[in-house]
């Protein structure tokens, strides 16, 4: 397990990464912290200031080992942050933390090279007093790290023989074709059924620093393979496990919870965007997604497109008031657009639930106030799979299967074409945005052609909201309804508009706080369906 952490530890940036981790760390210490690392600001040579009731630690984080360049070569050198701290900084200590030791740590995830040891020691035997004030200068290496880390940061029962060895599984077969998430599923689910009423704060907080830092693990070293989407779908299951621990336990008005969501977000969104800026080539060229079978390419079309879509739809909600998240959101969606347009395989999803993908499109679509491109989209695609079925008997595979896709694709019948979730939320849209002339385009093929098929929707009630959050609710939780074809679109839209209106006051704790991208979330994850309604 040492050797595990000390990995995950050489692998942080200073910035964001390894001053964050210290911050928890030293909470867990029994310090406070009351400064947050910040790239621009000055900090007269103090990356982290912390203290407690009888010392005050002032930190200076470095990435990697301590060597003749970043020991004394430029103003962000080790021996200048020192310096800034004595010259500068000691006159921000008053009144009663006059009185308390102080120690300067030089903290990083690596060690001193000998090269520089003679430097160091020698600046540490010389400043034992700043202005007549005691002082105590210490390095901490990254072995330090890794003890202190394994003590105070993880649980203890991260170290019982079968939480090691889903860890070791989640790490160990990152790079494999067949990544099982139940690996990080598990760790996740164990680590937040431990939470208990009766913990303190701290305990409470070790519990959820040594959840967060499994995670952070395993989706670190994804990313050292360079597969990022392991580090979404971690961060996805994370928020959604701990979201619905926050629900069962009445804990999503509370500040100190709410605070922890905040930072599973962060690490959502960090890893979407390093999935992003490594999909973005493909998304804005043609045929950069290597095709070595026309149906694995069509589904990584739509995984693409889940992922980018959700993260998107994220972003959206903060773009008035931050501009980052609001030219990163637009970024995303223009990218969305080049890839369908380069892309014309998007028109014939593989699997019938990529309805669910779809319609994610058209509420980001919505969000952004995009609607002619989603009366474009709509009509390309269903004219497309129409003319598919007509002519080759290919549609979307009501299972959830490869091989069955793969059959269709080839001609070969692998089932009868019964159930359709597609057509059943596709004609909710049509209804939804005055889709008149398509329905009437399509009405005799959806009537004759696909007379043995049951067009079907799904709807879920509030009161079954805890079971959204796990897997296969679409089949033990809500309700399906088949939609039956009328001879007029008005008529159609009438029936269409009064059952969802059975539904629209089903208001579900994302809603009431304020969270819509979490439906999102949970739907890519689960490849559920979300509601199709129109973005306010």
């Amino acid at each position: 397990m040492r050797l595990v952490i000390k990995d995950y530890l050489l692998q942080l940036k200073e910035k964001d990464e390894l001053d964050l981790l210290l911050c928890d760390l030293l909470f867990q210490m029994g310090y406070i912290t009351d400064n947050k690392p910040e790239t621009g600001n000055r900090q007269y040579g103090v990356d982290i200031r912390a203290y407690n009731d009888n010392e005050i630690l002032l930190t200076i984080v470095k990435q990697g080992n301590l060597n003749r360049r970043n020991w004394d070569s430029d103003q962000n050198a080790v021996r200048q942050s020192l310096n800034d701290i004595q010259d500068t900084y000691m006159d921000f200590i008053k009144g009663k933390d006059r009185k308390k030791e102080l120690h300067v740590i030089v903290a990083t995830n690596g060690m001193i090279e000998e090269a520089v040891r003679p430097s160091w020691e020698g600046y540490v035997n010389h400043n034992t007093a700043w202005s007549g004030r005691k002082v105590q200068i210490e390095f901490w290496n990254v072995d330090k790290l890794v003890d202190d880390v394994q003590k105070y940061l993880f649980d203890e029962h991260i170290f019982g023989a079968e939480m090691q060895s889903l860890l070791r599984k989640a790490l160990y077969f990152i790079d494999e074709s067949d990544y099982r998430n139940e690996y990080f599923e598990c760790i996740i689910n164990d680590y937040l059924l431990r939470l208990k009423s009766t913990d303190t704060r701290k305990e409470r907080k070790k519990k959820l620093s040594g959840l967060y830092l499994a995670c952070q693990m395993i989706a670190q070293y994804a990313a050292e393979a360079g597969i990022f989407k392991i580090g979404i779908m971690v961060s996805e299951y994370l928020i959604i496990k701990y979201w619905k621990y926050m629900l069962e336990n009445s804990k999503l008005g509370k500040l100190s919870d709410v605070d922890w969501l905040h930072k599973f977000l962060v690490m959502y969104e960090k890893w979407n965007q390093k999935y992003y800026e490594a999909v973005r080539y493909c998304c804005e060229g043609e045929d950069r997604i290597p095709c070595y079978h026309p149906t694995e390419q069509r589904l990584l079309v739509y995984e693409v497109l889940g992922y980018l879509i959700s993260y998107a739809y994220t972003l959206s909600f903060r773009r008035e008031y931050d501009r980052v998240a609001a030219e990163r959101c637009y970024e995303i969606h223009t990218s969305i657009m080049h890839f369908i347009n380069n892309y014309p395989q998007f028109a014939y999803a593989p699997y019938d639930r990529h309805i669910g993908i779809v319609s994610m499109l058209y509420r980001l679509l919505d969000r952004l106030e995009r609607t002619e491109d989603i009366c474009k989209l709509m009509r390309y695609q269903c004219t497309r799979l129409a003319y598919y079925y007509l002519m080759y008997h290919k549609y979307p595979t009501p299972a959830d299967s490869i091989e069955d896709a793969i059959a269709i694709d080839m001609g070969i019948l692998a089932e009868d074409y019964q159930t359709s979730a597609f057509w059943g939320t596709m004609l909710e849209w049509m209804a939804c945005m005055d889709q008149s002339e398509l329905y009437q385009f399509l009405q005799s093929f959806l009537k004759d052609d696909l007379k043995n098929v049951t067009k079907c929707v799904w709807f879920l009630r509030a009161e079954e909201e805890s079971e959204f959050y796990d897997v296969c609710a679409m089949n033990q939780a809500g309700e399906g309804i088949a939609l039956q074809l009328e001879k007029t679109f008005d008529k159609l839209k009438e029936k269409v508009m009064f059952l969802m209106k059975q539904y629209e006051k089903e208001t579900f704790s994302f809603d009431e706080y304020s969270f819509a991208a979490l439906e999102f979330i949970v739907c890519r994850y689960y490849g559920y369906l979300v509601r199709v309604k129109r973005e306010e």
